[in-house]
């Protein structure tokens, strides 16, 4: 098969294994970082979780530091987290109810909300001229970030930075990725059963994991464009049968590079394929931001985004990849803003795609009104949100010509007299519109739906 892109080519789960443990970064050119920098994830018999966590930062041309990071919890289900607070009576806050790594107890029912919802200040340890913090968290990958203060007592020049003992890792043709990552492992001993994030972790037999390629293509505005693709373990370029192929978005801010390295989207399809809960197949990312609406800054203009993915993403994919062009054999979805996405291409190229995944959104806003919704019943359409996603409703906008909310979106499909997530209502996962939520629904979208 034809071969003329560029690629940043490697085993998938060694990839995502460098995002946490990489601790040779430089601080300045010539400058390495101390050894012991970064992040230590540590067993612990003293640990309420079974882990302890330290972080140690060197940086003496600041004042203040804080690590900003997803170490919070609320009790699962908690109507006064429902939507991100939609529930709550006046004068309180969502944040009442969150609770704090070290207030985490196992069978207290404890589940992430808020991928960097958490700030804590570090000490400055004067007789090592290092920043330090620990705390003790559950199974799970987190992502932080420091906030560094020239001024301590100025809090509106803040700089934000990964961590340079372990920085974010991506592809080399432009994905931007400005957190960094570590992994807590599962102790079933200390934690519970929601805290074994196992399932997201590379497979444990390396013939079982896929292949990552960064790739460039021709897009609809002239320029090169970046995309990213999985290739399942034993991908065959000859197979008499393509691949079916899911295509999926990223949310506003974020990139093509988004879902393979803060979502761990190859790692979660290693390990079902390998447990026989779906057949190998290829995914492709892609960079819908490029093309702005001139509107808010998450909003993308939809006839540019749906004709780059049909008439320039797609055909090169198909032409460069052993992958189908049958509908039957293709899915679209999206998280977030690239959920509004999926729900355009529902509606603007609904024969285009069999499978239809609209994660923490919807396009309510777009939808038609027709007296005959016919062209929708061959559309397999899923809608999915977190518990204390702010996508999943909202009491301001509910309703509303702007609203893209999930659950009113599930409410026009039902008045259109079409199915959704198999007739079985929509999928709610523990976690807010972050990447604790994002992943769980990928898994779920993979074994319950995707080419079912």
């Amino acid at each position: 098969m034809k071969k003329n892109f560029k690629k940043i080519t490697g085993r998938y789960g060694a990839i995502m294994l460098l995002s946490i443990i990489s601790a040779s970064a430089l601080l300045a050119e010539g400058a390495e970082v101390p050894k012991d920098a970064g992040v230590n994830v540590e067993k612990s018999n003293e640990s309420a979780t079974g882990y302890r966590v330290t972080f140690r930062y060197y940086n003496n041309d600041v004042e203040k530091v804080e690590i900003k990071g997803g170490f919070q919890f609320y009790h699962d289900r908690d109507d006064h987290v429902y939507c991100g607070g939609m529930n709550l009576e006046e004068g309180e806050a969502v944040e009442d109810y969150y609770v704090a790594p070290e207030d985490w107890q196992k069978g207290e029912n404890l589940v992430h909300v808020g991928d960097e919802g958490y700030i804590a200040d570090m000490t400055y340890n004067e007789e090592d001229d290092v920043w330090e913090y620990s705390v003790d968290l559950p199974g799970g990958y987190y992502l932080y970030v420091y906030n560094l203060y020239a001024d301590k007592n100025d809090a509106k020049n803040v700089e934000a930075t990964s961590d340079p003992a372990n920085p974010p890792i991506c592809n080399e043709l432009g994905a931007n990725q400005t957190r960094s990552q570590f992994y807590v492992p599962y102790e079933a001993e200390k934690q519970d059963e929601a805290d074994d994030w196992t399932w997201c972790t590379p497979a444990d037999e390396e013939t079982a994991r896929g292949i990552l390629e960064g790739f460039t293509y021709k897009g609809a505005d002239g320029t090169d464009m970046n995309g990213e693709i999985y290739l399942p373990a034993g991908y065959d370029p000859d197979r008499e049968e393509p691949y079916k192929v899911l295509y999926l978005s990223h949310g506003g801010g974020g990139d093509e590079g988004d879902w393979f390295y803060q979502g761990h989207a190859g790692n979660i399809v290693d390990r079902l394929t390998a447990l026989g809960e779906c057949e190998p197949f290829v995914m492709v990312t892609m960079n819908n931001a490029v093309f702005p609406s001139g509107g808010w800054w998450i909003e993308w203009d939809d006839q540019k985004y749906i004709d780059n993915i049909m008439n320039y993403l797609l055909p090169y994919v198909e032409e460069n990849y052993n992958v189908s062009s049958e509908a039957s054999c293709r899915a679209f979805a999206g998280l977030s803003s690239g959920a509004v996405v999926t729900g355009n291409l529902l509606i603007q190229e609904t024969d285009a795609f069999k499978y239809y995944g609209l994660f923490s959104c919807s396009a309510t806003y777009a939808w038609p009104k027709l007296d005959d919704y016919s062209t929708f019943k061959n559309a397999n359409i899923y809608l999915s949100g977190g518990w204390a996603d702010y996508c999943l409703n909202n009491k301001d906008n509910y309703g509303s010509d702007e609203d893209v909310m999930v659950e009113s979106f599930a409410e026009k499909l039902d008045e259109s007299g079409l199915t959704y997530n198999n007739g079985n209502g929509i999928e709610i996962v523990p976690g807010s519109h972050d990447w604790f939520n994002w992943p769980q629904v990928l898994r779920d979208y993979v074994s319950t739906t995707l080419w079912k």
